[in-house]
């Protein structure tokens, strides 16, 4: 399984005591296919190629932005 997730955050000081947290996370960032099964019948057409997956844990690459007020 290929998969590479990254956040990034930046923290700004507001004041003596209040601070903003910048967050940004990419999950699944080279958008590698990952496929959970394969054709393994020799006489299929389709022989070594993936088979058809309906599992959603795999998901294409996502984006997440987001702050975080603290005080």
């Amino acid at each position: 399984m290929h998969k590479v997730d990254v956040r990034l955050t930046k923290d700004i000081k507001l004041g003596a005591t209040a601070k903003v947290s910048l967050m940004g996370e990419v999950f699944n960032l080279f958008n590698h296919k990952n496929y959970n099964s394969f054709v393994t019948n020799l006489s299929n057409v389709r022989y070594g190629q993936p088979s058809q997956d309906t599992n959603i844990a795999f998901q294409p690459r996502m984006l997440q932005l987001g702050f975080r007020l603290s005080f």
